[in-house]
């Protein structure tokens, strides 16, 4: 049972490019890394400086380390934070450090394993990060490197308190809640007071309370055929916030391209959201180490961690088309991956109506 998670702190030495290119980008230099340990269920991120506030300067102290960007044109500096799960510490899963880039494995067509079938084509014209000035993704071989992403950093931001809670009758479980992490974790909204991760993302949004509600059969009940996702919300998690798909606006793989905060969510205007299971959740296991559930998918089904049976970690092998499978007494059920798609590929049970209703889309 993993119940201590690491951080892996980087020093990230970057090169930022000017425009929006198809250019390859070379591999980042050079990194020293520091590995803590934290004894606690919900570990927090240093607090990093804002870059707003360090404009001129050519060197900083932090409670982490920094990195000088050799940028010539703003000699502006980044500060930023990677960090590293257990998961993508151990020999077991997908390898962090090549992840499968998911832009080319989004479908309109038909479920197929490794994929998400879409209810939504690509739109190229929709708002996303600036490809030329993404470091951590190898474009020739469409690989990611988790371990070398930048995210927004904790600070001073503070919403309102976060909300869920579950009404369950025989037969239905309703769960209210309302887009704001129950356990208080998320960054320093809005990233537009860093402005070098603005540059690669320029998400002007800032998270919000926002109530939502869904009614999920008590016992959900497989449909004749999968359906596809849809843009917005497919589900919420125990920590009481939305569970976007994989992909981003433009149909490429969000959780791969888009800056999110180092507790692995994002804000769609107001509407902050998770494009993956944010690894923090996955503290409750059962009795052989299988993960428990972090959240309820909107056909009604749970989605679980990122570990089955005995502990071992999943990967999209072990998974349908849908990304879940089928064990003993836990019956149908979702797994998180480190791997496109993350969470689901299509829904395998029946959505009601009025759960296809209560979806949000993202921004445009």
């Amino acid at each position: 049972m993993k119940t201590i998670r690491s951080f892996l702190i980087l020093i990230l030495i970057t090169g930022l490019g000017c425009g929006r290119s198809e250019e390859t980008h070379t591999p980042l230099a050079s990194k020293v890394a520091v590995t803590i340990e934290v004894p606690v269920l919900f570990p927090d991120p240093p607090i990093v400086t804002p870059a707003r506030e360090l404009s001129g300067s050519s060197t900083m102290v932090t409670p982490t380390a920094h990195s000088e960007s050799t940028e010539q044109t703003s000699g502006s500096i980044v500060s930023s934070l990677t960090m590293s799960p257990d998961l993508c510490m151990d020999d077991e899963g997908p390898d962090c450090a090549t992840l499968r880039l998911g832009d080319e494995y989004l479908t309109t067509e038909a479920p197929r394993q490794n994929f998400l079938y879409s209810c939504e084509g690509p739109n190229p014209t929709a708002p996303g990060a600036r490809e030329s000035r993404i470091t951590w993704i190898n474009f020739a071989q469409n690989t990611w490197n988790f371990l070398q992403k930048l995210w927004l950093p904790a600070g001073e931001f503070t919403p309102a308190a976060g909300t869920y809670s579950q009404d369950i009758t025989d037969k239905e479980r309703k769960i209210t809640f309302n887009n704001l992490p129950l356990d208080g974790k998320i960054g320093d909204w809005p990233m537009t007071q860093y402005p070098d991760l603005t540059r690669i993302d320029g998400n002007p949004g800032v998270p919000a309370a926002r109530e939502s509600s869904f009614v999920y059969a008590l016992n959900p009940v497989l449909a004749d055929k999968p359906s596809c996702l849809p843009l917005g919300t497919i589900g919420v998690t125990v920590n009481g916030v939305a569970l976007f798909n994989a992909a981003d606006g433009r149909g490429d793989d969000a959780v791969a391209r888009e800056i999110v905060d180092v507790f692995g969510g994002h804000p769609a205007m107001t509407m902050y959201h998770y494009h993956f299971i944010p690894p923090r959740l996955d503290t409750e296991f059962l009795e052989d180490g299988h993960s428990g559930v972090v959240g309820y998918i909107n056909d009604g089904f749970p989605i679980y961690g990122y570990l089955g049976e005995n502990g071992n970690e999943m990967s999209n092998n072990d998974l349908d088309e849908c990304h879940g499978h089928d064990h003993d007494h836990l019956g149908y059920h979702y797994h998180a991956t480190i791997e496109y798609p993350y969470t689901v590929g299509c829904y395998k049970g029946i959505v009601s109506d009025g759960n296809r209703e209560n979806t949000r889309p993202r921004r445009p």
